[in-house]
């Protein structure tokens, strides 16, 4: 596709799945939200979840990370469920990263502070936080920012700084909410190519965001939700054709 990063060839899944989402419903104030949600993702993949307004993506997120916990459904990570664990296990035990839609800078601290106040939690050894925190300021081009209050970076400064937080925990998966919120479009490449480079990492990501154009143009699979139900799951070539797709998400005239 036109728009995914240089060199960057899709892989052939081959290994078991690192997340599987079987068979989950969810219902808030007696309205059912979500309908037998099914989809997996495997090692190293990059995965769109898309929809429309109010289709289901962030209760099905929220589910995952087990803010809430699902009626009937399981979630497993490598084969295990971890339905019945809460937020922090999740993401001790089985390495879930997430990124959220909204701003979670400590808008008040510089960048370097905003990584050390989670490495302090995550890493005991003190020389091994430095490390880890000069190795994400360099990564992710906010070294000559490091003494810069996250107040005063740019929205894709903020979002790389969000994107390097996440990363102290060293996450096999990786749930980002709408990633390319207020991001300029030289800085939109930029989040793009730290997403394709994750991958190559052997991270796993599950991404959604209301630009389906800059999801499908890096996911390697992709599963559309309209009403709470997965619709069609596919590659974004097989998902832009499908006749259910066109008619309920993206309209008769979309490409990418």
């Amino acid at each position: 596709m036109s728009n995914r990063p240089k060199k960057f060839i899709i892989k052939s899944f081959k290994s078991k799945p690192i997340l599987t989402v079987k068979n989950i419903s969810k219902s808030i104030d007696k309205r059912l939200i979500l309908r037998k949600i099914d989809f997996n993702i495997n090692p190293g993949e990059i995965f769109g979840l898309l929809g429309p307004n109010g289709a289901g993506k962030s209760v099905t997120f929220n589910v995952l990370l087990g803010i809430m916990r699902a009626d009937t459904g399981d979630v497993y990570v490598s084969g295990k469920g971890i339905s019945d664990l809460p937020i922090h296990e999740r993401a001790k035990k089985f390495k879930i990263g997430y990124i959220p839609q909204n701003d979670s800078v400590f808008r008040g601290l510089n960048c370097e502070d905003n990584l050390k106040a989670i490495a302090e939690i995550s890493i005991k050894d003190k020389k091994q936080q430095e490390d880890k925190i000069e190795q994400l300021l360099s990564e992710f081009s906010l070294t000559h920012l490091k003494k810069i209050n996250a107040d005063n970076l740019s929205g894709g400064e903020r979002k790389k700084l969000v994107i390097a937080r996440a990363l102290i925990n060293d996450p096999k998966i990786l749930l980002m909410d709408e990633p390319y919120g207020a991001v300029d479009p030289i800085n939109l490449e930029v989040i793009k190519s730290i997403i394709v480079n994750l991958q190559k990492k052997g991270v796993s990501v599950l991404l959604t965001d209301h630009s389906a154009q800059n999801v499908l143009s890096i996911v390697d699979r992709c599963s559309i939700i309209s009403d709470g139900q997965i619709i069609t799951s596919g590659t974004p070539s097989e998902i832009i054709n499908d006749s259910k797709a066109k008619k309920l998400y993206f309209g008769e005239n979309f490409n990418i």
